[in-house]
């Protein structure tokens, strides 16, 4: 502004109201989102998600393989990274024997559920039954609409049984 000018409407929807536009309250669209950067002085929103399969299930396959009720599979849309949240109770059917549970990525990047990326259970004793969560960023992925969903193996002799599945992914 400059002392003696006129502040016109078209000065300010330039200067202030279209400024206001790109900050956070400005993005948000609903209730319950994330405000995330996209590039220098850039930012978009994005939406958290999960899934949850209660069903108790099991392999004996010791390659990823979905289990009898698929999933939980998450469907979102990304930016280059995303925080992934599994978690599920796991037993073993025989002593020493272990199970794991990963993420199989498909859509806009494609990425097998792999050991690198899971978490385990080991039994002492057969029928013990673990309560398990893993959290971890998914970094670099392609941004766009990405499917995230649970794989499951045994990874010794005996079945794995997996129940109260959950993938719950905030996208970045």
């Amino acid at each position: 502004a400059v002392a003696g000018t006129v502040f016109s409407a078209a000065i300010f929807n330039a200067s202030v109201r279209d400024n206001l536009n790109v900050t956070a309250v400005g993005v948000a669209t609903a209730a319950g989102r994330l405000i995330v950067t996209t590039a220098a002085k850039t930012v978009t929103e994005r939406n958290p998600d999960t899934d949850t399969v209660g069903t108790s299930q099991a392999t004996a396959t010791t390659t990823y393989v979905n289990l009898a009720t698929t999933g939980p599979t998450v469907t979102i849309t990304t930016g280059t990274r995303a925080l992934v949240i599994l978690g599920c109770a796991s037993s073993n059917s025989v002593v020493g024997n272990a199970g794991r549970m990963a993420i199989d990525l498909s859509g806009a990047t494609t990425s097998a559920a792999s050991d690198t990326n899971s978490i385990m259970v080991s039994s002492g004793n057969a029928s013990d039954a673990y309560q398990l969560s893993w959290v971890t960023v998914y970094s670099p992925i392609n941004a766009g609409s990405n499917v995230f969903q649970a794989k499951y193996r045994a990874v010794t002799a005996g079945s794995a049984s997996f129940s109260n599945r959950v993938v719950s992914i905030m996208p970045f």
